[in-house]
């Protein structure tokens, strides 16, 4: 079976973070004998390239390809920000992915979209003239952007065509559902986390600090800003403790000025460009995980929270905003802390009881990596993926 994908967002490099979970589970799908194919748009790099037997060709939207901006490292939602040539870069590239789609995936026996808004059209016109199925994977942000700019009754036609359309998590189900699209064609299948890479290791702490960790693209809706605020009232209580955010992205100038009028540039650092291998060393190195999500002001927020995962695969306790797909990984009180979004006296008392109580950071901890290696793992999510696969080429 040949398998097409596309999608906006796709790592050019083993380290790079830019749409590792869609290439995480097409591994696991060719590991499992399947040809997987990848199109994505041109992000500065190479154009074909095979990268753990997954086929990756890019496609150029926008000529003289040097002026490309659209599909950069920051993702299409804030690039299109950057003004009127990257907004008609957008139509652009709705259309060549339509062509290269139909040019490419002719010999596909089934194609999988992820985030159908924009990649979904080429998708639908595989359908109508040639008979191919598809199956989309929808994040939550492609939703959310099509109420804000009106454009839902093209997202429904996409999904509602589709043999399948799987959602994220139970949040971006609810909001599916919400805009009603068909709830027959719908099902949550979550990210996974790669449990072999993603483990403890035998580490020596530093016994006099308390280290937390949080990761995540600095924008928005990651929240970073009531975590930093947090930080006040648990440093009152307590002066071992230290904040690694692992991250980049165009709020990194804002939080490091709010760090520094907080005076916390001695506890609370910003790390970015970190492999995944240091990454690995950070998790292992921390005492807690914080994920401090939001709603932004667009209405998005967190679609699941791999992260979470990956700190629980480390054995890592972990604290979560009461957000989107978060729920579906922290079970309150059982293998981590919920708490609700911005309320930064809530979440400086609930990281003050995880410091102040150690039988509780490993009964959450070992709840927490039990559940990934249960349910999170990445060959259980390739087999729920080729499940749907088969259902739909099947037919």
């Amino acid at each position: 079976m040949k398998i097409g994908v596309l999608t906006s967002a796709y790592p050019e490099y083993e380290d790079d973070p830019h749409g590792i979970f869609v290439h995480r589970l097409m591994k696991e799908i060719k590991k499992k004998g399947y040809e997987v194919k990848v199109l994505a748009p041109f992000t500065g790099g190479k154009t074909h390239y095979i990268m753990d037997g997954v086929e990756v060709e890019r496609f150029n939207y926008f000529y003289p390809k040097r002026w490309q901006r659209l599909c950069g490292r920051s993702g299409m939602v804030d690039n299109v920000k950057e003004g009127f040539l990257v907004k008609i870069q957008l139509f652009c590239f709705l259309f060549f992915n339509v062509i290269y789609t139909l040019l490419k995936f002719r010999d596909v026996d089934l194609v999988h979209v992820q985030w159908p808004i924009p990649n979904g059209l080429g998708a639908l016109l595989l359908k109508k003239i040639y008979g191919i199925p598809y199956i989309n994977t929808i994040h939550g942000e492609e939703v959310y952007l099509s109420k804000r700019y009106h454009t839902l009754p093209i997202l429904r036609y996409l999904a509602n065509n589709s043999s399948r359309s799987i959602t994220n998590s139970s949040g971006t189900l609810k909001i599916c559902l919400d805009s009603n699209l068909n709830k027959d064609k719908l099902e949550v299948i979550p990210f996974g986390v790669d449990t072999d890479f993603f483990k403890p290791l035998n580490i020596d702490k530093d016994e006099n600090t308390f280290q937390i960790l949080s990761v995540g693209y600095l924008i928005e809706r990651k929240g970073f800003e009531y975590l930093i605020k947090a930080m006040e009232e648990v440093l009152n209580k307590h002066e071992n403790v230290q904040l690694k955010i692992v991250g980049s992205g165009p709020l990194e100038t804002k939080l490091n000025n709010l760090i520094t009028d907080l005076d916390l540039n001695e506890k609370v650092e910003i790390l970015k460009n970190v492999s995944d291998n240091e990454l690995l060393n950070l998790y292992n190195l921390s005492d807690l995980f914080v994920l401090p999500s939001v709603v932004d002001s667009q209405g998005n927020t967190e679609g699941l929270g791999v992260v979470l995962l990956e700190a629980m695969a480390c054995g890592l306790p972990v604290i979560g905003s009461d957000v989107g797909g978060i729920p579906d990984i922290i079970q309150n009180k059982v293998n981590g802390f919920l708490v609700c979004e911005k309320d930064i006296i809530k979440l400086s008392k609930t990281i003050i009881i995880l410091i102040d109580n150690e039988k509780l950071r490993v009964r959450f901890a070992f709840n927490g990596y039990n559940l990934t290696k249960l349910k999170f793992t990445w060959e259980n999510i390739a087999k729920s993926n080729l499940k749907l696969y088969e259902n739909s080429i099947n037919k």
